[in-house]
């Protein structure tokens, strides 16, 4: 398997995509920005977080986080809550670095400032360049700062003066809550029916929710198990509030059961749809028709149109012979 092609479901910290995380606005201004219709645009930037003047490079903003993950940008992030960054657009990862898209190298300060330093100095042509391309892509690796850094971005960056432009036919996936789809799917036009929607801030707090009540239960579990009386007598104390948060939990239980019992209605429709496609699609040209015609001569069927052409073209053949 390759491994840009791993996915969540088999390796749950792993995506196949690359998202450019974002808010509302500029959303809607990335995909109006390209220089032609069918065309978006993401504009490459100084990071504002660069505390060196030396780090002069214009990049774009890519991470390869899970899309049930995503909210923990808004989660952890203050200033990304107050933007509301909520929206992303999504692209296959293998597509992104066949465009120059690579990840962020975190190094420890001391690295990083080495190589800044020889980055800064005299050299020549080519091992600036070369440099140059490794110090584009660096960012610390916070070890001595309170909030130990940003590798929890997971970030992958395009490296350009100018920034990112896409057609609309690479995007994969749009993160956007649920009442904001709309609008967006006005601007993506004929291009929406290879474009996975996606809500997910919902699935962040669906799937932490989750974690927390698991949690909970077997906490809960220890301290009933337990013979401690102090653990005991604790647990008791905050009976109403344990009650209350399995409550909570079995709601969120039987939604997933509702959802599964709709994916599954949707999977018996999907594959009666494809019994019937396969029922009335000619054996001869493929094409679909509720009137196909059996020709024993062929052994195979056809659409009517085609058995006309056929009858004709032998007719005309039997006269001219």
């Amino acid at each position: 398997m390759k491994a840009f092609e791993i996915e969540p479901k088999l390796k749950p910290d792993m995506s196949r995509f690359l998202i450019h995380m974002t808010g509302k606005s500029a959303i809607k201004s990335i995909l109006n920005s390209g220089k032609k219709r069918g065309e978006g645009f993401i504009r490459s930037q100084v990071p504002n977080g660069s505390k060196s003047a030396s780090f002069t490079h214009k990049i774009a903003c890519f991470t390869e986080t899970p899309i049930f993950a995503l909210g923990g940008f808004v989660a952890i992030s203050q200033r990304r809550r107050a933007e509301g960054m909520q929206y992303g657009i999504g692209f296959r990862k293998c597509y992104m670095v066949e465009n120059n898209v690579r990840p962020t190298l975190y190094l420890d300060n001391k690295v990083l400032g080495s190589l800044f330093n020889v980055a800064d100095s005299e050299t020549s042509e080519a091992v600036n360049s070369l440099l140059e391309s490794i110090k584009s892509l660096a960012h610390p690796l916070g070890e001595t700062m309170p909030k130990q850094g940003f590798t929890w971005e997971r970030e992958w960056r395009f490296v350009d003066e100018t920034g990112f432009y896409f057609n609309f036919d690479a995007i994969e996936v749009i993160c956007c809550p649920k009442e904001e789809q709309l609008e967006l799917q006005v601007i993506l036009g004929s291009h929406l029916d290879k474009i996975q929607f996606v809500d997910s801030w919902a699935q962040y707090k669906n799937h932490t929710q989750h974690i927390e009540h698991s949690e909970l239960k077997d906490k809960i579990s220890e301290n009933l198990d337990s013979h401690d009386d102090f653990e005991i007598e604790e647990f008791l104390d905050d009976y109403e509030e344990h009650v209350e948060s399995l409550k909570a939990y079995k709601e969120y239980l039987l939604s997933l059961q509702s959802n599964a019992d709709e994916i599954e209605r949707q999977l018996e429709d999907l594959i009666e749809w494809k019994r019937y496609i396969d029922a009335n699609t000619a054996d001869y040209c493929g094409h679909f028709s509720e009137d196909l015609v059996w020709r024993s001569d062929f052994e195979q069927s056809f659409c009517p149109e085609c058995s006309r052409d056929y009858e004709e073209g032998l007719a005309k053949f039997m006269r001219e012979d």
